[in-house]
């Protein structure tokens, strides 16, 4: 089983009750994690361990991996610490289901091995602010141009293009650009703010996600504390 974790912040509101089918119903499904770094380059891995106990994810286009969370920068790798997270946001009856499966298990990232521990279900929540710390399109990130830098311009354009098939036009934001190496090539993109949108727009832009690679941890949005942090987006 599973426990909750309520969300912090004051200005932040649990929305997801705003949907009467369960179905519809997401969560971010986070694991405490043991071990002392993993790779610079660990997504790969990282899905590939995690698809091999959860099969099933991989056939759901709604499911998505977060980034690892409370990593620090060390000699070509990342350190874990006690803040380390890995997160899955999924449909909330998976949520069980994937906590019985991946608590205990052992990862091996290259030559890293870490343990994942007990699970906390996070509702999604509803603050003015989302943020992603990678989104990208596979229109940006054909091999021929993994080396060349990608337009800003059209990155955006791209984005408002997926945003309004959504019936959402928030105030859009970039951050840093952001680049990985995976099995499937180069992916290149940015981090990205939005701005704007209403509870209802919030949970759905959380749900769907923008983009592609949900599955390598793109394209998925949290709630943001401000816009006074925009000028420190990674």
């Amino acid at each position: 089983m599973v426990e909750a974790a309520a969300g912090s912040g004051e200005r932040t509101t649990v929305v997801d009750s705003l949907l009467t089918d369960p179905a519809e119903q997401f969560v971010d499904l986070q694991f405490s994690l043991q071990g002392y770094a993993v790779p610079l380059e660990y997504v790969d891995a990282l899905w590939a361990e995690v698809r091999s106990i959860l099969p099933w994810m991989e056939g759901d286009p709604l499911a998505g991996m977060h980034l690892l969370s409370g990593l620090s920068p060390g000699n070509g790798e990342w350190y874990l610490s006690r803040r380390s997270r890995l997160a899955l946001r999924l449909a909330r009856q998976q949520a069980d289901t994937a906590s019985g499966a991946l608590s205990g298990a052992n990862l091996q990232l290259g030559a890293n091995k870490i343990e994942i521990g007990a699970a906390n279900v996070r509702e999604l929540t509803h603050t003015s602010v989302l943020y992603a710390r990678f989104v990208t399109f596979s229109s940006i990130s054909p091999a021929s141009l993994a080396n060349e830098p990608v337009s800003e311009v059209d990155f955006l354009t791209i984005c408002q293009q997926q945003l309004a098939a959504l019936d959402m036009a928030p105030r859009l934001i970039c951050g840093k650009s952001q680049r990985a190496q995976t099995s499937a090539g180069t992916l290149n993109g940015f981090s990205l703010m939005l701005v704007g949108l209403g509870a209802d727009a919030t949970l759905k832009i959380q749900r769907h996600g923008l983009g592609d690679e949900r599955k390598r941890g793109c394209g998925i949005f949290v709630p943001h504390k401000s816009m006074a942090a925009v000028g420190t987006l990674e």
